[in-house]
């Protein structure tokens, strides 16, 4: 007869005498129902409660022919667990649930397959080697479960959920609390219902099938990373908010750096009502994150310093103005809309803007760092959202800002300094009439405004010289011919030669004035200063004023200060024809520009 030799620790007589907290967990596993040893966690060793970890390794893979488990398991309650529960590589057919138990050293669960559930429920461990393990159910460190040390699950595939709600863990001085590397959780990852960690919660590329919830939990890394989750991907939504559940009410708070670097959350991200107390101005980093849902980053506790949303992306905004602090990074931030409640005036937001990081948001003056993306997406959003006066309040600002950052007319250094400097100042001047006269375009009407005052002015400055006889008939038939002599300025009437008074010639109306001229032919077109006035400041349109009338300018001195000091009426009028031509040039140029700018900007 052939006797099989089976491994260390597979037989039941290795284990005799068995202790009587064994007795009772054998026939419980014969039996398929709870091994009761205590109700409640043991807070010390006894004769009545201790189970040797390697009986509980031999009964969790299955006892041997003598001594079968129940399909059920093994499922042990109150017991103080002895030794090492070195399951490493191990397969346990069933489930395996150790319930408020007390482990004196730190269990191993290093690449073990398990056909269930794990469930170590209310235990106090002092830590978990459980990299690689494989759960075809859930893993369960809830209710109670306490760890002294560090939990590993690197590489870890569960296929349930990975439940650690009001959990403790303690990773002490430089372990982590959690470390969960590459972990794969097809059901829900919950880490809340008061759930604290003394260390950082480590998720690095994680996968997870359904929600990430830390509400209501308190994570603790005082000189690091207090939860990282970079390159995470979770099919749900993360909850780092307050636990409302049966009127617990308590906030996530996170003390050390909160980071989803890269993470793609095909949920919501839910911040409303945490906590973060960053370290060296870094709160919560999400560079590169992509959220298809909602953002909500509202009703925090305090505002929060050292937000990045840089390179991020984010179905909508939901947040207010109290929650952000300063240091805000948001270069490369886009949302395709801001959520109802969430504000939407160009003051709130631009104070928003105004909180980023300062080189970022140009108000140092150096525009070296400034980040012109932030000021573009909001009032792309703004405009798309129907905030069309908000949206150009926000395009407004960036132009301001713009100006503040010293980035108009910024030319290559080859330029010289000399040619950069004229360059940077006409082209500062330029854009300092762009805001005065359109607004940066933003503000079409200005332009018809400034045009009809400009209009208006010089019109009335016409009609006050032309009466004061500078205007003229352009048309040499006209201004030659001695038929109207009696029309120009200096003309001397028979009463002003000293004639009688019975002897003079009827009195001409506007004698010595050609604008008042009654003798000037009625099919000559007669001056009209605001038609005048309205033909010069639109270059494209003729009125016939502009070519039949010009005003007398007298012959230029010989000596230049001469000339200066000889500045009169006649010389005031050409100098206000001059600007006025200039100005509906300019004026014309800028409405072209501004109709195609804003048809532009509707296409965008």
């Amino acid at each position: 007869m052939t006797t099989t030799i089976k491994p260390a620790g597979r037989t039941l007589a290795e284990f005799q005498p068995l202790k009587p907290a064994e007795q009772e967990l054998l026939e419980a596993c014969r039996q398929g129902t709870v091994a009761r040893i205590s109700d409640k966690r043991p807070e010390a060793a006894n004769d009545n409660n201790i189970v040797r970890a390697a009986f509980l390794r031999f009964l969790a893979l299955g006892g041997d022919e003598q001594t079968p488990v129940h399909e059920h398991g093994v499922q042990l309650l109150g017991a103080w667990v002895e030794g090492v529960l070195d399951m490493w590589a191990a397969s346990v057919p069933s489930d395996l649930a150790i319930l408020d138990c007390h482990f004196d050293i730190t269990p191993v669960f290093l690449g073990a397959k398990i056909a269930g559930t794990l469930n170590l429920s209310g235990c106090q461990i002092p830590g978990l080697n459980g990299d690689r393990l494989a759960c075809n159910g859930g893993l369960f460190l809830h209710q109670g479960f306490a760890a002294t040390g560090e939990v590993r699950l690197l590489g870890a595939q569960i296929g349930g959920d990975l439940d650690c709600s009001s959990a403790k863990f303690d990773g002490k001085e430089n372990d982590y609390a959690l470390w969960a590397d590459g972990v794969m959780v097809k059901g829900c990852v919950f880490l809340n219902k008061g759930c604290t960690a003394t260390g950082e919660v480590r998720l690095l590329g994680a996968q997870i099938g359904g929600n990430l919830d830390c509400s209501g939990a308190e994570f603790d890394d005082k000189d690091g990373n207090a939860l990282s989750a970079d390159g995470a991907v979770i099919k749900g939504s993360v909850f780092l908010n307050k636990d409302t559940d049966k009127g617990a009410d308590k906030n996530f708070t996170a003390t050390g750096e909160v980071r989803l670097l890269g993470a793609r959350i095909d949920g919501d991200f839910d911040c409303s009502c945490a906590k973060f107390d960053g370290k060296n101005n870094k709160a919560l980093s999400a560079e590169g994150m992509m959220v298809a849902g909602t953002f909500f980053f509202r009703n925090l506790v305090e505002p929060v310093n050292g937000v990045s949303l840089a390179s991020s992306h984010v179905g909508r905004l939901a947040d207010d103005a109290g929650s952000w602090g300063k240091w805000l990074h948001l270069d490369g931030f886009t949302y395709d809309s801001i959520a109802s409640g969430a504000p939407t005036d160009a003051v709130t937001r631009l104070a928003w803007l105004d909180k980023q990081y300062q080189p970022h948001s140009g108000l140092n003056g150096n525009g070296a760092d400034f980040k012109p993306q932030p000021w573009r997406q909001l009032a792309k959003v703004l405009r798309e959202m129907g905030h069309a006066e908000n949206a150009r309040q926000v395009a407004i600002a960036f132009e301001h800002r713009l100006r503040k950052a010293n980035l108009i007319g910024q030319m290559p250094k080859h330029w010289g300094k000399l040619n950069s400097w004229f360059y940077r100042n006409i082209s500062r001047g330029g854009h300092w009439l762009f805001w005065v006269f359109t607004g940066y375009g933003y503000r079409p009407l200005r332009l018809l405004a400034w045009i009809f005052g400009v209009w208006m002015f010089c019109g009335m400055l016409y009609w006050y010289v032309a009466l004061a006889g500078v205007f003229a008939p352009s048309n040499p038939l006209v201004f030659q011919n001695l038929a109207y002599d009696v029309c120009k300025p200096g003309h001397v009437t028979p009463a002003q030669q000293g004639k009688a008074a019975s002897a003079a010639p009827p009195t001409i109306q506007g004698a010595g004035n050609w604008y008042l001229c009654e003798k000037l032919p009625e099919e000559y077109s007669g001056f009209s200063p605001l038609a005048y006035s309205l033909d010069v400041i639109l270059p494209l349109v003729d009125l016939q004023q502009e070519t039949s009338w010009s005003p007398l300018i007298q012959t230029p001195k010989n000596v230049w200060y001469q000339e200066l000091a000889a500045f009169d009426l006649k010389h005031l009028t050409r100098l206000v024809l001059w600007f006025e031509i200039l100005f509906g040039w300019v004026s014309s140029l800028l409405l072209v520009a501004v109709v195609s700018g804003l048809t532009k900007r509707r296409e965008e």
